[in-house]
């Protein structure tokens, strides 16, 4: 694995680190989490005249073809500004199933326009709160003469009330294989009930009730998904950790920069053993879940089973994350416990990234399985 970017990649990530500065200062992270907006339509707009929205998606769908480094390069200066968009579930998780798993018809349909910026999609797939495993899905999909009805349950659907779409996974009840179908979040029969959560304020439960569907939205011309999801979740996951990486970065530097300033007894607390010995653990931790996160990425860009690699990335990265911000409130000290203090804007972002995709628990597991 090589350790350092190359010439491209390292411009796209100073690319994004002085757009990120510029556009995504932590004023609008604190008002998003607020609920005012719901979604930075601003930041996502500046963001897809960036191109960063059409990165993974290929050439002659107005893509870049950008490989897996770039996108993570980005992801973790995204994770580093406590990013407030949906960018890893919409165009990662959402958008490369829609190019992995669509018709040639679907791709041009939808994924230009993601790219774009002008599609919102939201992934309904959790069942089971705890447990992503394809597996777990029982919503249902039926025939009905030449239509099919879709009737379900979804938990923990990030921003369903702004997606213009929700990618659900389901069940097809001939043939009981997994299907990926998109619905408009107002279709007649898609109920959204917001949910409450200190991780992230935009969660929402989807009840599907007989709702109607065409065979032109179910992805892949009826083809079994379930490989498609596999590699999803295993590339939304090492994504996940070059996010979590960036944010942990970004925590050490403030936590710095606080050690620095803060007084105590006529010396800065910086010059306290006590207190290096803290920064100096969160700095050896932070570089551990960046180069785990880039070596997962490193393998999927391969081509290679990363099945390992991916698990050990998205352990060390997000209890790194929320292990610096935790390191980052004792140094604050009541001050970080603050609410008109911005520490607790990633505090929330590194739960978030720790219960995405079954939480840590589910990772560790399946880590120990695989060694």
């Amino acid at each position: 694995m090589d350790l350092e970017f190359n010439e491209e990649q390292a411009q796209a990530a100073e690319a994004a680190r002085r757009f990120l500065a510029r556009e995504c200062p932590a004023t609008l992270v604190r008002r998003v989490r607020e609920g005012r907006p719901a979604h930075p339509d601003a930041l996502w707009a500046g963001m897809g005249a960036q191109g960063w929205l059409a990165l993974p998606f290929a050439e002659k769908y107005g893509g870049f073809d950008a490989d897996w480094v770039t996108l993570g390069a980005v992801i973790e200066e995204l994770g580093r500004a406590c990013d407030p968009t949906p960018f890893i579930d919409c165009v990662v998780s959402c958008g490369g199933l829609i190019q992995d798993a669509g018709s040639e018809a679907q791709k041009q349909r939808w994924l230009p326009a993601l790219g774009r910026g002008e599609l919102l999609v939201s992934l309904a797939m959790l069942e089971v709160a705890t447990d992503p495993d394809p597996e777990q899905v029982a919503t249902r999909l039926e025939a009905a003469g030449s239509s099919y009805r879709l009737s379900g349950r979804k938990l923990f659907v990030e921003r369903a009330a702004g997606a213009h779409l929700l990618l659900v996974t389901a069940r097809e009840a001939a043939s009981g294989e997994l299907r990926l179908v998109l619905v408009p979040a107002q279709e007649p029969g898609v109920e959204l009930v917001r949910l409450q959560s200190f991780a992230h304020p935009h969660l929402f439960e989807v009840r599907l009730d007989d709702v109607a569907i065409d065979a032109g939205q179910i992805l892949g011309e009826g083809a079994d998904a379930m490989p498609h999801l596999r590699r999803a979740l295993q590339c939304t996951a090492a994504l996940l950790a070059a996010a979590a990486a960036g944010g942990s970065q970004r925590v050490l530097e403030m936590t710095l920069a606080h050690a620095r300033e803060r007084q105590q007894f006529g010396r800065p607390i910086g010059s306290f053993q006590a207190v290096q010995h803290m920064l100096a653990d969160v700095w050896t931790d932070v570089e551990t879940a960046r180069l785990a996160a880039y070596e997962a990425i490193t393998e999927l860009h391969l081509g290679r089973a990363a099945d390992e690699k991916v698990a050990i990335a998205r352990c060390a990265s997000s209890e790194t994350f929320v292990r610096s911000c935790f390191t980052a409130h004792q140094i604050f000290g009541g001050v970080g416990f603050m609410w008109e203090a911005d520490l607790h804007l990633w505090t929330r972002k590194a739960k978030e990234i720790e219960l995405a995709c079954g939480g840590t628990v589910l990772w560790r597991r399946q880590l120990a399985t695989l060694l």
